[in-house]
């Protein structure tokens, strides 16, 4: 079997369908399938079944999954040494970091560390916690800083780093957010909601039926953060945000409302059994974890 099939393999079982899982590895749904055959074909038996919800992995395919992740990332960290090794890299590193991470001092952290390192070759990566879990048993990701855990984290580790604060964020003329007290003096205000944490929308939730009023009904939805902060410099819409995303930032204003109430930590995401090399190491004494 060629190390290619088991990469074709784990996208089909990460995406849960043939037609994203060729989109990751950028191959058409044909080509993808015959790779996946010609893999089944050589193993000696299905590794999924078509279902109406997508590509379901047999109890073969379950089985053989771990092994597939562990031979593509330790085969990415190979290439890695002896590319460095060779002289054709001094060294590379690729971190994932979630955009209220990539914002917060964590990021600075990562810069410091380029400067520090200068033969260094630092690629950095955007995305969720879900993202990252994927790229990290698949090899493509070094670490992650990510403060969304929804997704499946049981073959990572975690190093909590620090804990976010939330607030309710808005334009700096918007008088209402400035004069408000408590919450319900924000009562009948449009706001911009975007992905939290299921745990941060439970207390988001329980917060506001504490203060007698329904939790915030969109009156924008968006994936998109930089959109957001762009919103609410010019309008008067509102959006639960962390504060260090908000902090730098000219024509904001941030309120804690929740008493402390609505806060998530940000973790440190490593895939589990994977080698430790030196370079890595030294990054992760810049966040004081233990190798």
């Amino acid at each position: 079997m060629e190390l290619r099939q088991l990469t074709h393999f784990l996208a089909v079982l990460d995406a849960g369908s043939l037609t994203a899982g060729a989109s990751h590895v950028g191959l058409t749904q044909q080509a993808l399938s015959r790779s996946i055959a010609r893999l089944e074909d050589q193993i000696g038996g299905k590794l999924f079944e078509r279902e109406s919800r997508g590509m379901v992995p047999t109890r073969l395919g379950v089985s053989i999954a771990e092994h597939a992740r562990q031979i593509v990332a330790e085969s990415s960290r190979l290439r890695h040494t002896a590319s460095a090794e060779l002289g054709l890299e001094r060294g590379r590193l690729i971190i994932g970091l979630s955009p209220i991470a990539a914002a917060s001092m964590l990021g600075e952290q990562v810069m410091r560390f380029a400067v520090d390192h200068p033969n260094v070759r630092i690629d950095v990566e955007s995305g969720i916690d879900r993202d990252f879990s994927a790229a990290l048993h698949r090899g493509e990701l070094d670490m992650a800083i990510s403060g969304q855990l929804d997704g499946q984290v049981d073959r990572i580790l975690l190093d909590q780093l620090v804990v976010e604060e939330w607030g309710v964020v808005g334009c700096a003329t918007n008088a209402r957010l400035t004069e408000a007290k408590e919450l319900k003096d924000l009562l009948g205000m449009q706001w911009i909601i975007g992905r939290n944490t299921t745990a941060l929308d439970i207390r988001i939730a329980e917060t506001f039926a504490d203060a007698g009023m329904p939790p915030p009904r969109p009156g924008i939805m968006t994936t998109s953060v930089l959109f957001t902060l762009n919103a609410l410099r010019h309008s008067d819409y509102l959006a639960i945000l962390p504060q260090s995303l908000c902090q730098t930032i000219d024509g904001l204003q941030w309120r804690n409302m929740s008493e402390g109430a609505w806060n998530t930590p940000i973790y440190l995401m490593r895939r589990k059994r994977a080698l430790t090399d030196d370079l890595l190491r030294a990054a992760l004494r810049v966040f004081n974890v233990a190798t």
